[in-house]
C-alpha cells in the first residue's frame, strides 16, 4: 500500500516537501563546526570543477557541507521511488539531477541508466561544473566504495573530494542498509572535508582500484573522526566489500 502510494507524483511531492521542512529546520538549528574547509575553498573561490563524495547514509546534510553555488552542482540519483523523491527535493535548491545507477549483476536485463548518467556527468564536469556522488549507493554495501567516482576523475582530470558530517544527537535507521542518519534539532555538529584524490588520465585497472580504496579509506577515516568529534556512536562499514573490489582486486568495478 505504502509503496503504491509513493509511486504517485503528488505523494512524492508531499514527501519531498516534508523532507525539505525537516532539513531546513534542523540544519539551521545545529551549531556546526567545519574542519579542513581549506581543501575546498579554492574550488569555490575560483569556481573550479569538483567531484564531491559522501556516504549514502550521510546524504541528508550534504547541502550543509556544500553551502554555496548550488547552481554548479549536479547530483547522481537512482531511478527508484526514493530517487524520485530526492530529485523533487533537490529542485528546491536548484541542484541538477542525473538519474541512473550501476547495473545489478544479478539482474543484467534491467537497465539502470548508469552509462547514460556517467556520460552526462562527464560532460557536466568537463564544462566546469561540480558533481555529487554517494559511492556506496544506492544498494551498498554500506560505506564500501565503487569505482564510478574515481573513473570520472580519471576521464575528466577533476579531483575527488571526500566529505562527511556527524551530530552529537541523531537517529540512526539501523534497519536500513546504509544506517541512515537523521540529526536532532539544536545539537552540535561537525563537517569534515578529506584530502582531495587525483587520478592520472592513463590510470589502468590497478591504479583505479588503488584510488577507489583510497577514497573508501579516506571517507571512512573522516566519518569515524566526525562521529568521535561529537561524542556520537561510531558507525562502521559493512564487513563485506563490493563485488570486484577489496583485497586482491584490480578490477574496474562500478
Amino acid at each position: 500500500m505504502l509503496k503504491r502510494l509513493l509511486s504517485r507524483p503528488w505523494a512524492q511531492e508531499v514527501v519531498a516537501f516534508l523532507v525539505l521542512l525537516y532539513v531546513e529546520g534542523v540544519r539551521r538549528s545545529i551549531r556546526w563546526e567545519v574542519r579542513n574547509g581549506h581543501h575546498v575553498q579554492n574550488v569555490w573561490d575560483n569556481r573550479l570543477p569538483l567531484i564531491g563524495c559522501i556516504w549514502h547514509g550521510r546524504v541528508l546534510m550534504a547541502l550543509e557541507a556544500w553551502n554555496q553555488q548550488y547552481d554548479r552542482m549536479v547530483a547522481l540519483a537512482s531511478r527508484s521511488r526514493e530517487g524520485e523523491i530526492g530529485a523533487r527535493f533537490a529542485r528546491w535548491y536548484k541542484v541538477g539531477l542525473v538519474r541512473g545507477s550501476s547495473h545489478n549483476p544479478a539482474k543484467p536485463e534491467k537497465n539502470k541508466g548508469g552509462q547514460t548518467a556517467y556520460r552526462t556527468m562527464l560532460r557536466h564536469l568537463e564544462g566546469g561544473g561540480c558533481g555529487a556522488i554517494t559511492p556506496d549507493g544506492p544498494r551498498g554495501p554500506n560505506m564500501r566504495a565503487g569505482s564510478g567516482a574515481v573513473r570520472l576523475a580519471r576521464d575528466t582530470g577533476v579531483p575527488v573530494y571526500p566529505v562527511t558530517w556527524s551530530t552529537r544527537g541523531k537517529w540512526i535507521l539501523n534497519r536500513a542498509w546504509d544506517k541512515h542518519c537523521l540529526p536532532h534539532f539544536f545539537t552540535r555538529g561537525v563537517i569534515i572535508w578529506g584530502e582531495p584524490i587525483h587520478v592520472a588520465p592513463d590510470a589502468g585497472p590497478e591504479e583505479i582500484e588503488a584510488a577507489r580504496a583510497q577514497l573508501e579509506a579516506e571517507l571512512n577515516r573522516i566519518t569515524r573522526e566526525a562521529d568521535e568529534a561529537v561524542g556520537a556512536e561510531v558507525i562502521l562499514p559493512d564487513e563485506k566489500h563490493r563485488p570486484g573490489t577489496g583485497p586482491g582486486s584490480a578490477g574496474d568495478a562500478a
